[in-house]
């Protein structure tokens, strides 16, 4: 293999070259992962189909924001407990085999609430149970998901592949929601979890065709799993650079994203629109992500990491205080875009950038840090869903835009070393 320097060198002399590496998927020339990556459209419409559905089945049985934070705060409890657990446990297993178990863990869990709700038998209760279990689940298959794509592809080529799983999440993001929100009207609940179900039944055949004994293990399964759990705490806690990243994974999630557990009570109460609008409004989020993470595949070896990073994180943070102020759906829309794409782009490159300065051996450790942030999401729409009670909804989503653009702003200008990454 040539040297990295060779490469770059060879690029400038080739403008073809360039341009094919600004276009090409080069990641899915690799064919156990284009298996895992088409698993990932079943797994994400499912999860995007679930979230629509629960929030109209809870804000319809309640009313309340409160109750929405508290299905929604279910499953962050267990992410976070866990996580990193999951990670320790993906570095020392055969990673194709922990998510067909934890996918299979999946189906029968989203089988039980089809047929609950199929019965009439579901109940708020319900919904938190299963949203602790599924939390659970995840806080497996998530780290050992981010640890394989690096197995499958490489280290070279894992911006690519991060970049084409968000472009599966942010696909699904466009359809399933506007999906779901159109089959409420004439399946009702039942049937959307009838899809779901049957989502992650494809998700399990297609991860099923990866041959046995794909996702290496690069720890030693005979140490004890506290050990490792420690060891990958203390390489970020060395490590500045990965430190400093999670710190801005983190701060969206406090700052920001409780704004989607929040957006029934804007398509009901705020836009008038009902459970159609709610489909628009998550499908406009997810039409920006689609188009900002098409925006980094397309971007292939980029080398302006870093800025992009601060720029995208920006854009997020003040597309949200403008969201904040629409007093009709089209322009809310508009601005659903922008915030899509900010968040989109900037989760993906600090992802890639995390995975790229971090050691093979340790990758499933330090990306299960990163896991917690999404399972901080859910648990912090509790209090963001009672200080909505309090002050409303609107108000609520334009603090945190406010706070993410602030440490995004002195993040660029207090941090040249993350500015400059590669």
């Amino acid at each position: 293999m040539r040297p990295r320097q060779a490469h770059i060198d060879d690029t400038k002399k080739n403008p073809k070259r360039i341009h094919r590496l600004l276009t090409a998927p080069v990641s899915l020339k690799v064919k156990n992962f284009r298996l895992l990556w088409l698993s990932m459209f079943g797994s994400y419409n499912a999860m995007q189909m679930q979230m629509v559905a629960n929030g109209w089945l809870v804000y319809d049985m309640t009313g309340s924001p409160f109750a929405l934070g508290m299905v929604s705060a279910g499953w962050g409890i267990p992410v976070v407990l866990f996580s990193l657990f999951g990670g320790a446990v993906a570095d020392r297993v055969l990673k194709r085999k922990l998510l067909v178990i934890v996918q299979t863990a999946l189906f029968l869990l989203t089988l039980c609430l089809a047929l609950l709700i199929k019965t009439g038998h579901i109940a708020i209760w319900h919904l938190v149970i299963s949203s602790i279990l599924m939390g659970g689940f995840l806080s497996f298959s998530m780290p050992a998901r981010q640890a394989f794509i690096v197995d499958l592809v490489g280290k070279d080529d894992q911006l690519n592949a991060i970049a084409l799983g968000s472009l599966a999440s942010n696909f699904c993001r466009v359809a399933s929601p506007a999906l779901a929100g159109l089959l409420l009207k004439f399946i009702g609940v039942p049937g959307v979890y009838g899809i779901i179900v049957l989502s992650n039944l494809a998700v399990i055949l297609l991860l099923l065709l990866i041959p046995r004994g794909q996702g290496a293990m690069t720890a030693r399964p005979n140490v004890p799993l506290l050990p490792d759990v420690v060891a990958g705490l203390r390489y970020v806690r060395g490590n500045r650079i990965i430190l400093s990243l999670l710190a801005f994974a983190f701060i969206p999630v406090l700052g920001a994203m409780p704004y989607q557990m929040l957006l029934p009570v804007f398509a009901r109460s705020i836009f008038k629109a009902g459970e159609t609008g709610l489909g628009l409004l998550m499908s406009s989020i997810g039409l920006g992500a689609l188009l900002g993470s098409g925006l980094i595949t397309s971007l292939g070896r980029f080398r302006f990491k870093g800025r992009l990073m601060f720029l995208s994180g920006t854009m997020f943070g003040l597309f949200l205080v403008l969201f904040s102020l629409m007093p009709v759906i089209p322009p809310a829309c508009l601005c659903l875009v922008f915030i899509g794409a900010g968040s989109s782009m900037a989760l993906t490159l600090i992802n890639s950038l995390i995975m790229s300065n971090t050691p093979r051996e340790l990758v499933g450790r330090v990306m299960s840090i990163f896991t917690m942030t999404y399972g901080l999401m859910p648990l912090w729409t509790l209090p963001a869903g009672i200080l909505a009670e309090i002050v409303g909804a609107p108000a609520t989503v334009a603090a945190g835009g406010i706070l993410l653009t602030a440490c995004f702003i002195g993040g660029f200008a207090l941090r040249p070393d993350l500015r400059k990454l590669a």
